[in-house]
């Protein structure tokens, strides 16, 4: 069964590296699977296949993010609003 979900907000992109996207759950589905607020979510390109897997938060992770979201918020903002 497909479940379709209603877009109440924007996903956050919290990190990108090179086959890697790490995005911030939406509280909506947080609350629905039982997951604490913030949890992120690691998308992994790997031998044709996405892996993924959740990344519980921890006050270290929140600081890390934070730092990241400070130091290249701005630029993956502009990014963003390219077209490609």
């Amino acid at each position: 069964m497909i479940e379709t979900l209603e877009k109440t907000g924007e996903i956050k992109t919290v990190k990108v590296e090179k086959d890697t996207w790490i995005l911030e759950l939406p509280e909506e589905i947080c609350s629905r699977e039982g997951f604490a607020k913030g949890t992120l979510a690691s998308l992994t390109i790997k031998d044709g296949a996405i892996q993924g897997s959740f990344i519980r938060p921890t006050e270290a992770a929140k600081q890390s993010a934070e730092r990241f979201i400070n130091k290249y918020g701005d630029f993956m903002k502009e990014m963003d609003g390219i077209d490609g």
